[in-house]
C-alpha cells in the first residue's frame, strides 16, 4: 500500500460557501456583493497578474476586515454567522467518515476565517490542530467613528467603479485596459496608503491570510506532523489561492486536484474532478493507496473510466465507495490532456452549479 496524506481546501471541496462574500453581502448592505467582487478581482490582479511582492492569494480576507468592523461585525457574530450559514458540499460527510475511518491523516487547509473552517471542519470529524486557517480575532480592534464614516466613503467608492477586466491572456499591467488601469491605481490608494494610515490600518499587518505561499507552507507543516513525503499528499483544492500549493505538490511527486475549481485551479492541478458530491475525492485517494499515481494516471485516460482499478480495490473499501457514487454525476481529466478545454467548461459549470453563479466567478 502506498502512504497517503489527505490535505483539501475548505470553501469548494468541503463547503459551498464564500464566507467573506457571504460576509460582505449580508453585512455590507446593498453596495457588499460588488464591493467584493472588485476586491476579489483586485486580489486576482496583485497576486495572479502583477505577482506583487509580499503580497498573497487570498489577502481579500484582510482587506475587507476594517469594513465589517465598520459595519459591526464582532468576533462573537463571526462565529455564529459561519456556524449557521454554513452548508456543505453533497456527500462530504459520509466521504470523509469514510476517510478517517482509513485511519488516514487528514488536514485542512483553507484561507477562510478560523471561525469558519472549525466550522466546517467540526461537522467533518477534522481535528482543531490539524485545521489551518486564516486567525483573526475582531475584538482586539476598536474603530473611532471617524474611521467609520471614512470607510463608509470608500465602501461606496469602490462599489461603483467600473469593473475591473482581467483578460486569462494578461501577464503584465500593460496588457489591461485603460479603465481597468486606472480603478487598480486608485485601488493601491486607497488598500496601500490611505487605510494603513488609519488607526485600524495596523490590522493589515497583524492579521495573515493562509493563501498562496502561505497554504504551501501550511502543507509543510503538515507534513512535518505526519513525518510523510509530499509524494504521499493528495491534495484538493479549486481556487487562485491554491496554486502554490498545487505546485509544490506536483513537484514533490504528489497528488493535485482541482475540484470543480476555477480556471486559476484547473490550469494548476495534475487532475481535474468535476463531480456533485465529495465521493470521487474518496475514490481518487482510495486508488491512490492502492496503486499510486499511476493509477490515478490510467484512470484518468482510460476509456473505460479505471474499471479495472476500481473492481482490485479490498472489498470492504469498495462496497462503501460504490455505495457512495451511487447517482453522483462524476467526470475526471489530467489538467493539461486533450480534452482540457472540456474539462475547464465542465468544471466552471459544475462550480456554478452547486455554489451558485455570484460565488462561481470568484477567483
Amino acid at each position: 500500500m502506498h502512504p497517503v496524506q489527505v490535505v483539501t481546501d475548505c470553501e469548494g471541496p468541503l463547503a459551498l460557501n464564500d464566507n467573506a462574500f457571504e460576509l460582505c453581502r449580508d453585512f455590507l448592505g446593498p453596495e457588499g456583493e460588488r464591493f467584493f467582487r472588485q476586491v476579489s478581482r483586485y486580489d486576482d490582479f496583485l497576486g495572479g497578474v502583477l505577482k506583487k511582492p509580499g503580497y498573497r492569494n487570498g489577502d481579500t480576507l484582510k482587506l475587507i476586515l476594517p469594513f465589517l468592523l465598520a459595519r459591526g461585525l464582532t468576533q462573537e457574530k463571526l462565529e455564529e454567522y459561519s456556524r449557521r450559514t454554513m452548508k456543505l458540499v453533497p456527500g462530504a460527510k459520509s466521504c470523509y467518515r469514510f476517510l478517517h475511518s482509513q485511519n488516514l491523516p487528514l488536514f485542512e487547509i483553507s484561507t477562510s476565517y478560523r471561525p469558519f473552517a472549525e466550522a466546517v471542519g467540526r461537522k467533518l470529524g477534522f481535528a482543531p490542530e490539524r485545521i489551518f486557517a486564516t486567525e483573526v480575532d475582531l475584538n482586539r480592534y476598536q474603530i473611532t467613528p471617524a474611521e467609520v464614516a471614512r470607510l463608509e466613503k470608500l465602501l461606496v467608492e469602490i462599489a461603483r467603479t467600473e469593473d475591473i477586466d482581467l483578460p486569462p491572456e494578461a501577464r503584465s499591467e500593460a496588457d489591461l485596459s485603460p479603465a481597468t488601469r486606472a480603478v487598480l491605481h486608485r485601488l493601491d490608494e486607497i488598500f496601500f496608503a490611505e487605510i494603513p494610515a488609519l488607526p485600524i490600518g495596523r490590522l493589515y499587518q497583524e492579521v495573515q491570510p493562509v493563501g498562496g505561499e502561505e497554504k504551501a507552507e501550511a502543507l509543510r507543516r503538515s507534513l512535518a506532523v505526519t513525518g510523510l513525503k509530499m509524494e504521499s499528499v493528495v491534495y484538493v483544492g479549486d481556487s487562485i489561492t491554491d496554486v502554490e500549493a498545487f505546485r509544490a505538490v506536483r513537484a514533490g511527486g504528489g497528488v493535485s486536484i482541482s475540484f470543480n475549481g476555477n480556471h486559476y485551479a484547473v490550469a494548476a492541478a495534475e487532475f481535474v474532478v468535476v463531480a456533485d458530491s465529495a465521493w470521487p475525492i474518496a475514490l481518487l485517494t482510495a486508488i491512490f493507496g492502492r496503486w499510486g499515481k499511476a493509477g490515478l494516471l490510467e484512470l484518468a485516460e482510460s476509456t473505460r473510466a479505471g474499471h479495472q482499478k476500481i473492481i482490485a480495490l479490498p472489498e470492504r473499501m469498495l462496497e462503501a465507495i460504490v455505495t457512495g457514487l451511487q447517482g453522483v454525476t462524476f467526470n475526471y481529466y489530467l489538467s493539461g490532456g486533450s480534452k482540457k478545454d472540456q474539462a475547464l467548461r465542465e468544471s466552471l459549470a459544475m462550480r456554478a452549479k452547486l455554489r451558485g453563479q455570484d460565488v462561481a466567478a470568484l477567483g
